[in-house]
């Protein structure tokens, strides 16, 4: 019974303990990174999320999660994702195949079945930023458009603050045909995914069909993923990886604050 009894008060002890060190940040606790089972459960569950491979981001990923990391690490690594998500990106769409020659045979060349000016890359200000020079370097004929949300912690609730958007954005997508644009928009971190839920409500109002967005980010959130691939089935959404984790609209392990860390306004 006093063996019980002593367990019980070390269990509490122990509990204690846990909840003042995550609290006052003595000492920050271990959480687990989502396993592959979990990342195919996630794959099963929403068609249409794509999840990059971890053995591809890993390295780069624990990079941008240690705090310690000098900002021109932290550019440098981003930069490198960054790359890596808009490609994923931009394969995922339609493909066409054309008879090529090589300097030896003729081979079935494959190709992305639209021309660079009928992308459109939409940056979430401010940390979608970030993704412009990529983007510009992958799709030099892409225009460029910005979408501020303002997101109120306490009222957990959203406001559109800044749109500026292509004149021609609601002819970007449509039908499945060669001349159909498409749209990808881009952001840092989806927590609650509110703040992107705001930016797909302003899209669609332009004219823009869920089909043709992609959303692209480095790390979402699972609570995030529920609330943006239940209400809009439709578009596709590439991420570098998932935490499960989320505490006070902070992902854990995360990657910090990204728009700080990367523009060095921290």
């Amino acid at each position: 019974m006093f063996r019980s009894l002593r367990f019980v008060n070390n269990y509490f002890k122990l509990a204690f303990l846990a909840s003042f060190t995550y609290q006052y940040h003595c000492i920050a606790p271990y959480i687990q990174f989502i396993s592959h089972t979990e990342i195919q459960a996630l794959k099963l569950k929403y068609e249409n999320l794509h999840i990059l491979d971890r053995s591809v981001t890993e390295h780069l990923i624990s990079v941008l999660r240690n705090k310690n990391t000098q900002i021109d690490i932290y550019r440098q690594f981003s930069d490198r994702l960054i790359r890596l998500l808009l490609e994923k990106a931009i394969v995922e769409h339609e493909k066409k195949i054309t008879r090529q020659e090589s300097s030896q045979a003729q081979y079935d060349a494959v190709e992305i079945a639209f021309e660079h000016h009928q992308f459109c890359v939409v940056t979430m200000m401010r940390s979608g930023m970030a993704y412009l020079p990529e983007a510009i370097k992958l799709l030099p004929g892409a225009s460029i458009g910005s979408i501020l949300v303002n997101y109120d912690t306490e009222k957990k609730s959203t406001n559109l603050v800044y749109s500026k958007l292509p004149k021609n954005i609601s002819e970007k997508q449509v039908y499945i045909q060669i001349t159909t644009d498409k749209v990808i928009l881009v952001d840092s971190v989806i927590t609650t995914g509110l703040r992107v839920q705001e930016a797909l409500n302003e899209l669609i109002s332009k004219g823009v069909k869920e089909e043709n967005i992609t959303i692209v980010n480095i790390v979402s959130s699972e609570k995030g993923l529920y609330h943006l691939m239940g209400k809009f089935n439709k578009v596709k959404l590439i991420t570098g990886t998932v935490d499960t984790t989320l505490s006070s609209d902070k992902l854990a392990p995360g990657i910090g604050e990204f728009s700080d860390r990367y523009f060095g306004t921290n």
